[in-house]
């Protein structure tokens, strides 16, 4: 994976759904995978080049923050190649 990922965890569904559709709208991003991660968390992880997956989750984390609650924000600029395989959806 030579492409930069982001974490977006959030509380709900909907707050994640408001997200993904902002980010994705915002950057020029992909969305990698939604994770379920229980008790109502939920993961989005979505990949693009490191200044397009930070303006996303600027724009995530806006969104969370003012429709729901936010958990989590991260970006990681040149993953470790097996990581890929780690958050691959089951």
């Amino acid at each position: 994976m030579n492409r930069s990922i982001g974490l977006l965890e959030v509380v709900g569904f909907v707050t994640a759904a408001a997200c993904v559709d902002r980010m994705v709208k915002s950057a020029y991003v992909d969305v990698h995978s939604i994770k379920r991660a229980g008790s109502g968390m939920i993961t989005v992880i979505i990949s693009g080049d490191l200044a397009s997956v930070k303006e996303a989750l600027e724009v995530g984390e806006e969104t969370a923050s003012s429709m729901g609650e936010l958990v989590a924000v991260r970006a990681i600029a040149r993953p470790y190649e097996g990581l890929e395989r780690l958050l691959d959806p089951e």
